[in-house]
């Protein structure tokens, strides 16, 4: 569909806030400074020569969100795929790209696998200040795995004297969660800490507990006024149980994965003069995935009945840049990047047919150097130009680059364009894999040429903005059984894809106490090149859109200060999608049905607004109309589910 087809589709649509600084207002919180660095790496204005969404950590935890997962599902254009109950695996696309598209990062650490898989269900709020989204191609400053955009999570950071805050919350499902979280700062120095411990009995008849626990804390140290340094780490164990088999059946009774995360992050700057300043980000993230499914029984003993795996995945990298300043406006970055990613795996399956057990050790290093300028010109326009060469000792060299530019047609109005491209580098497995699958080393990293343009509107009680954009997917990386010989290798760069749409935003206020806001995206995927994958059960079909990929999304929001209390009202629709059954070879084609979920978010405070100790009461209810839907074909979703909690103190 042209680009301006998509655009005329929304011409008669209210259209919202494209900087959604604070979510909720409420008692005692400070909105965040309107500036942003993930899009350009600089502390930049809001707003940024990008299509860039602020989440605030305070305002989502204040609404009842604690997981990533949650707090994303308000950004349009973003999509999350669940496979059942609190803790399954959550997969993020954003503008119809795969899952394994958007590089997410905390305080500068990649929590990607390598390869660019990701699962949100572990990754939770506490302790992070906001959540910094970039939409649209951003290799040229992030490298691998940011085809289709870039989220950052940042950690608070303690100001504002000594305060600390406890928190105890129930819910359906046997929710049980309880967090604990301290800051403290002065002029030289800060800190922040979060401990949480969370759980729930799940939404199916047996084998579906999930726990999840995390440590945080981030120390900011100012020795003096020209330098400034943080470390942060973040500790996660998550466990999950599910009784399904992939198809969605229920039949498995020990069925468990689990995880553990560490990720450490040292960054800093220093002004070296009045123009030019340093930084660096030495980040380590270390996962440990585990799968454990036995035998259900002695009995147990035909087919494949157990299965048992294990790995450790690190990722270490080093960034420095140096960025000059020229005037109020104008900045020139160069950076250097080294990384060196290492993955370690062992498996038994067992079966009638004996066991099998395996090994997979891979690693490779990249190298990588980028500039890029901001600034303004003409006195009405920004612009942002960047490009980045990439040496990979698993698939050599590569080249991205990204220009953007913004143009303030009056003090409220202004248009803004952007065009660049990106690269998702192989999987360790899709390179390396040997056994019953073999991977290509001759592999080339899939690739996207992307471009958008956006109007927007800001004044003081309006936001709107709405953006149109345009992704072309190629050397998509397929697995092909029917290989020419044992010993050629099972994955190609064969396949390619289409994903463009629009997405819109609107946030205003109607009256002293009550906001609103919309959200709306509409997203068209097609596959252009279906390669080594047709016939009955593909899942890649030539002209079809991609799976789980929903085509419209919307959200409408309402939210109101009343005395005490601090109410949020939502409705969020999803459209129809694309899935396979998969209870059969060949897996059929199936349409996940369009469905409405209804939200309520309230924050009451329980004591006086002088109070030395305050006090909070937090309420939700997600899906209050109990529909019935899938976020993945034969696997149930939650119903009702209603959350009390209380806080203790300041978070």
């Amino acid at each position: 569909m042209p680009l301006s087809s998509l655009v005329n589709r929304l011409s008669s649509v209210s259209v919202a806030l494209a900087f959604p600084v604070t979510l909720l207002a409420q008692s005692g919180a400070s909105p965040l400074s309107p500036v942003v660095v993930t899009a350009t790496r600089v502390e930049t204005p809001v707003p940024a020569p990008a299509t860039v969404t602020v989440l605030s950590g305070d305002s989502l935890r204040a609404r009842g969100l604690t997981q990533l997962s949650d707090a994303l599902r308000l950004v349009p254009g973003v999509s999350i795929s669940t496979s059942s109950s609190y803790g399954s695996h959550a997969s993020l696309f954003v503008r119809g790209g795969q899952a394994n598209y958007v590089r997410v990062l905390l305080d500068g650490v990649p929590l990607n696998e390598p390869g660019g898989a990701i699962d949100l269900s572990a990754l939770s709020l506490d302790n992070i200040e906001r959540v910094e989204v970039v939409r649209g191609p951003a290799s040229v400053l992030y490298g691998a795995d940011a085809l289709a955009g870039v989220i950052q999570l940042v950690s608070r950071a303690g100001a504002g004297g000594t305060h600390g805050a406890l928190t105890a919350e129930a819910g359906s499902y046997g929710q049980r969660d309880l967090s604990a979280s301290a800051a403290a700062g002065t002029g030289r120095a800060s800190v922040s800490a979060a401990l949480a411990d969370r759980s729930s009995s799940g939404i199916l008849p047996y084998n579906n507990d999930y726990r999840n626990q995390s440590a945080s804390a981030a120390v900011r140290l100012r020795p003096d006024a020209r330098t400034d340094v943080t470390l942060s780490a973040r500790w996660l164990s998550a466990m999950y149980h599910y009784p399904t088999e992939s198809d969605g059946s229920i039949g498995d009774h020990n069925a468990r994965t689990s995880s553990r995360r560490l990720a450490l992050s040292l960054s800093g700057h220093r002004v070296i003069g009045t123009r030019l300043t340093a930084a660096w980000t030495l980040a380590s993230s270390e996962h440990a995935p585990r799968s454990d499914d036995g035998p259900d029984s002695a009995a147990d003993t035909l087919g494949f009945y157990g299965f048992y795996s294990k790995g450790t995945v690190t990722r270490r990298s080093a960034d420095v840049r140096a960025t000059l300043r020229a005037g109020a406006t104008q900045s020139f970055t160069l950076g250097a990047e080294a990384s060196r990613d290492h993955e370690r795996s062992s498996s038994l399956s067992l079966s009638e047919y004996g066991p099998d057990a395996g090994t997979f050790v891979a690693a490779r290093n990249d190298r990588a150097i980028y500039a890029q300028s901001v600034g303004g010109f003409l006195g009405r326009g920004t612009y942002q130009a960047g490009a980045r060469l990439d040496d990979n000792s698993a698939f050599g060299t590569f080249r991205t680059a990204r220009l953007a530019a913004a143009w303030a047609l009056t003090p409220a109005w202004r248009v803004r364009a952007a065009a660049g491209a990106a690269f998702r580098a192989p999987s360790f497995f899709e390179n390396f894999a040997t056994g019953y699958v073999r991977g290509n080393a001759a592999l080339s990293p899939e690739r996207t040429h992307s471009r958008e343009v956006a109007i927007e509107r800001r004044t003081a009680g309006v936001t709107l903005s709405v953006t149109a954009y345009q992704q072309r997917f190629r050397d998509l990386i397929q697995y092909n059984d029917k290989t020419m010989s044992p010993l050629a290798p099972n994955f190609v760069n064969v396949a390619g894809a289409n994903g463009d749409g629009v997405e819109a935003e609107a946030s205003f206020g109607l009256g002293a106490a009550l906001h609103a806001r919309l959200t709306y995206a509409y997203t068209r995927t097609r596959v252009t090149d279906a390669g080594f994958d047709s016939g009955d059960g593909a899942t890649f079909v030539l002209g079809e859109p991609l799976m789980r990929r929903p085509a419209q999304t919307a959200r409408v929001e309402l939210a109101r200060s009343v005395g005490r209390a601090d109410v949020v009202l939502g409705a969020s629709y999803t459209g129809i999608a694309h899935d396979r059954d998969f209870a059969a070879w060949p897996a059929k084609p199936v349409e996940l049905p369009a469905h409405t979920l209804v939200d309520l978010a309230a924050n009451l405070r329980l004591s006086a607004a002088q109070a030395r100790v305050p006090m909070h009461l937090r309420l939700r209810g997600d899906n209050l109309t109990a529909v019935e839907y899938q976020g993945i074909y034969g696997f149930r979703a939650p119903g009702r589910a209603l959350r009390v909690g209380l806080t203790v103190g300041t978070p």
